[in-house]
């Protein structure tokens, strides 16, 4: 059987990112992201100092940052940052010391989380044409 490649996606500080994020790979989050991010596959890490302004859905998801906007993790989610919104998780959680939430904290089936996943993405393109025709 031949091995899946590791691809991971490094955003810098110094980036700046507008708009919504589809990956079917890691990602790793140092810059600014104004916008959801959808990672289906993979670690989906916001490191220190790096903001995302928007939804984060992951398989694994690790917030050392910031996160304005509610996290959805599919298997494993550990918060050491900050997140302002509602976090929806289906298998394990770890806080750290340093981990700061402001919303609720909820524990969902992995359904609930991977349809949501699946309607983001449908709707995805719809949004970007409308956002194209609106301008």
């Amino acid at each position: 059987m031949k091995a899946k490649p590791n691809n991971v996606t490094v955003l810098m500080p110094g980036l700046v990112v507008e708009g919504n994020m589809i990956l079917d790979h890691g990602l790793s989050v140092f810059a600014l992201a104004n916008g959801d991010i959808i990672s289906t596959e993979g670690l989906l890490h916001v490191g220190a100092g790096g903001i995302v302004k928007g939804k984060v859905q992951g398989e694994i998801v690790r917030i050392d940052g910031l996160v304005e906007g509610d996290v959805h993790a599919r298997d494993m989610l550990e918060i050491n940052g900050r997140v302002l919104g509602n976090v929806f998780y289906c298998g394990t959680i770890r806080l750290g010391q340093q981990a700061a939430l402001n919303g609720q904290l909820r524990r969902v089936s992995r359904e609930l989380v991977i349809e949501n996943a699946r309607a983001e993405r449908e709707t995805a393109p719809e949004r970007l044409e409308s956002q194209g025709a609106a301008q």
